[in-house]
């Protein structure tokens, strides 16, 4: 639930944004703008994580994420962060997860990633589509 004001002195959704990342620019807008973001732990919400785009179906082999997943995340990082700070988090985040894979494979476990999804990632990271919005 958001209250007008808060639209108001923040502004509405990012457009550019498809889907995912767009409710965490918000919040941050709105902080940004004087707003608190409340946490209420005896309120229930049910979030089928990924339901909508198909990605965390689990009768079906998994899917390649989405392009907009990585587009929103990369604007995400670009707008809110600057280029050296999105470079540094691609980096991170594919050095950890190649590091979970190692892990995955020498402990014998399932892979439930996504198919190419550090491959994909790479490809659409700061380091390859540059550092412009």
């Amino acid at each position: 639930m958001v209250r007008r004001e808060v639209l108001e002195s923040s502004g509405l959704f990012d457009e550019e944004y498809f889907l995912y990342f767009e409710e965490v620019d918000f919040c941050r807008r709105a902080k940004a703008a004087g707003w608190d973001c409340w946490y209420v732990p005896q309120s229930r919400v049910v979030h089928l994580v990924g339901q909508s785009s198909g990605v965390t179906d689990t009768k079906r082999p998994p899917k390649r994420m989405p392009q907009y997943w990585f587009d929103s995340r990369r604007r995400y990082f670009l707008k809110h962060h600057g280029a050296f700070y999105s470079a540094m988090t691609d980096l991170a985040w594919m050095a950890g997860f190649a590091c979970w894979r190692v892990r995955r494979w020498v402990a014998n476990k399932p892979d439930p990633d996504p198919p190419s999804f550090l491959q994909d990632f790479f490809q659409n990271s700061i380091w390859i589509k540059g550092g412009k919005l």
